[in-house]
């Protein structure tokens, strides 16, 4: 915090060390994302249909002749069973105290930019609502399946918003010059 409240600060300053720290943690934020959306993909289509048959299920068949959740042939069939509440809260509850975290550090790294702080704020609160929508609407999408292009909408925003943050962080560590700065305690009066 103690950077945060230096005026002028900009994360090209940083010392080459602490740069190289910040572009391996906004590296492996990127990794993470890219397989959370390679898990997703491998159990659902990326569509509000998709969506709605993954956590709401369907009598219809499908293609998976074990009833493997992770695998299947295109020979055998079975019914899209969908998941159960106590599975989507197992799997909302975890995320719903780790994401924010990391939305949380890449929210304050992003104040050490040249942005202005009107984008920065919107890019903040666009992840974080994407957030909460992403995590949360899996409960009410279960008993309503025409919310499911909300959510992939939610998913969409915040898939595509941690992987701006992540570029522009990135892009301001190594190449960025210190503008105005940051100011974390701006001065009252003249």
């Amino acid at each position: 915090m103690h950077y945060l409240t230096r005026q002028r600060l900009h994360l090209s300053r940083f010392h080459p060390l602490m740069r190289t720290l910040l572009s391996l943690y906004v590296a492996s934020v990127l990794a993470a994302l890219w397989v959370a959306a390679l898990k997703y993909t491998d159990r659902a289509d990326w569509s509000p249909e998709g969506t709605r048959l993954y956590l709401q299920g369907d009598e219809g068949p499908s293609s998976d002749a074990f009833g493997d959740p992770f695998a299947g042939t295109a020979d055998g069939e079975r019914e899209h069973v969908g998941m159960s509440r106590r599975q989507v809260i197992d799997i909302v509850h975890p995320h719903l105290f780790t994401v924010p975290i990391v939305l949380f550090i890449l929210g304050h790294l992003l104040h050490l930019t040249r942005l202005p702080d009107s984008l920065k704020a919107l890019l903040n609160v666009t992840v974080f609502v994407a957030c909460l929508g992403t995590f949360l609407l899996p409960l009410a999408v279960r008993e309503h399946g025409g919310l499911a292009s909300v959510l992939v909408t939610c998913g969409t925003l915040l898939v595509g918003g941690v992987a701006l943050q992540c570029v522009i962080l990135l892009y301001e560590t190594w190449f960025g010059r210190p503008g105005r700065g940051f100011d974390a305690l701006p001065r009252q009066g003249p």
